[in-house]
């Protein structure tokens, strides 16, 4: 009779359990949209439909039988997603599974779970830790596949190291490509500009480089002459990237108002001014301008550097420079305005103007950034990463009332200043005199 009465309590114990273990579990039918702010999916919840987040973090403990996305934010799966991940200057962490792709734009991705489609960041770093199914594709960040890639392997990046598997073939733009001692690949190794490490041990089906390169010299070209445009094909891949990220945060602050009919029914005379409005079209200009300096970087890096350092080793000639720039601007679009033949010329001072400003703003994020991220770090920096901590500097002392605006214009003539003193990155700055040694 004990047995047969702790045998029944305890089956009663296991169902009340199970009761409330499926009481628990939460089932979302839908989307799930939000403008700002983290989200988190907890366990033993399911989302039927996709879930965006702008400028904020996802996390996934549950399972989604949709597609994730984020707009400047990280994205972090430790459950399910029955769908694709994708990130838009945000990085991405998958421990848990992925059906779909997982795409990100200006961040790194790391896979230590299991992705079934493909795995790509454009400006970014990204490591293979676990398993992926299909293919792997980097842009110009370093890749790291001490996991598993079913699939090929593509980068346009300065360095690819393997230790784990590739089943498929690996191609690198220019570059390095080092083979670990237990590194196999099924397929070829193939180099277009650059070389092959191979350590002792490491298999691969065949190994070509079509234009052998020393250390130097690739990093020689990557200093100096930053990435090469393989075809139109390049144009459309960085202007749909950008458009993208600008779709997406154009369309979380549509619905923003910028200025309340409110404030102004209540007082006419005060300026139309709504705090919330002002935060989030500054954010969304940062974010612009962060993806116009990465982007100008990408493309000119030699040039990015020279403007940058000009700052420190020139600033006389960079505050007078931007400060012609300035007063002279107006006097001459008014004088090529008189003349109807030089109205034309108006768009090319103002294109110029623009140019040299986004050149000289790069470089003024990347020296921040670098000098900011240098003092916390004995490493290697990663030259997005600088820039990136830069323009949220910059952007984030901007936003300041009053003071922002003349912040603003300090950054403008700086910029401007940089470009033209520097011709427009041409010129390298003159190295700093050594102080006498002590004696």
């Amino acid at each position: 009779m004990k047995k047969m009465k702790w045998a029944l309590l305890l089956s009663l114990a296991l169902l009340m359990l199970a009761g409330g273990a499926v009481a628990q579990e939460n089932i979302i039918e839908g989307d799930i949209n939000k403008a700002a702010g983290d989200l988190e999916i907890l366990r033993g919840t399911t989302v039927n439909g996709n879930v965006t987040v702008n400028m904020g973090e996802v996390v996934i403990l549950g399972k989604v039988n949709g597609n994730v996305s984020s707009n400047m934010g990280q994205v972090t799966v430790h459950g399910e997603v029955n769908g694709d991940v994708e990130a838009n200057m945000g990085q991405v962490l998958i421990t848990g599974s992925v059906s779909g792709d997982v795409v990100a734009r200006m961040g790194e991705v790391i896979v230590e779970g299991a992705v079934g489609g493909n795995v790509k960041a454009s400006l970014g770093a990204l490591r293979v830790r676990g398993t992926v199914g299909g293919n792997v594709e980097s842009g110009l960040g370093e890749l790291r596949i001490p996991g598993e890639v079913l699939g090929n392997v593509n980068s346009r990046g300065k360095k690819v190291i393997i230790t784990g598997t590739v089943r498929g073939d690996v191609t690198l733009t220019r570059g390095i490509v080092e083979l670990g001692p237990e590194s196999v690949v099924g397929g070829r190794v193939y180099v277009a500009e650059g070389m092959v490490k191979a350590a002792k041990g490491a298999r691969a089906g065949s190994i070509e480089v079509a234009e052998e390169l020393n250390e130097a010299e690739i990093d020689r070209l990557f200093r100096q002459e930053g990435y090469r445009f393989r075809g139109l094909d390049d144009f459309k891949e960085f202007g749909d990237m950008l458009g993208t990220i600008l779709e997406r945060f154009g369309r979380a602050f549509g619905n923003i108002r910028v200025w309340p009919r409110v404030v102004w029914r209540i007082s006419p005379w005060i300026p139309q001014f709504s705090w919330p409005g002002h935060v989030a079209r500054g954010l969304l200009n940062m974010v612009v301008l962060f993806a116009l300096a990465a982007l100008t970087f990408s493309l000119f890096p030699r040039q990015v550097l020279s403007a940058g350092e000009a700052v420190f080793a020139r600033p006389g000639a960079v505050i007078g420079w931007g400060l012609l720039a300035m007063v002279l601007a107006i006097p001459l679009m008014i004088l090529l305005a008189i003349t109807l033949i030089g109205i034309p010329l108006i768009f090319v001072e103002l294109l110029g103007l623009a140019i040299a400003a986004i050149l000289g703003y790069t470089g003024l994020s990347w020296l921040l950034g670098e000098k900011i991220v240098g003092a916390a770090s004995a490493g290697p920096i990663n030259p997005l990463a600088a820039i990136a901590v830069g323009a949220l500097i910059i952007g984030a002392l901007s936003l300041v009332p009053v003071i922002g605006s003349l912040f603003s214009l300090l950054v403008f003539v700086l910029a401007v200043g940089a470009a033209l003193a520097t011709r427009f990155g041409t010129l390298n700055p003159p190295p700093a005199e050594n102080p006498p040694a002590s004696t």
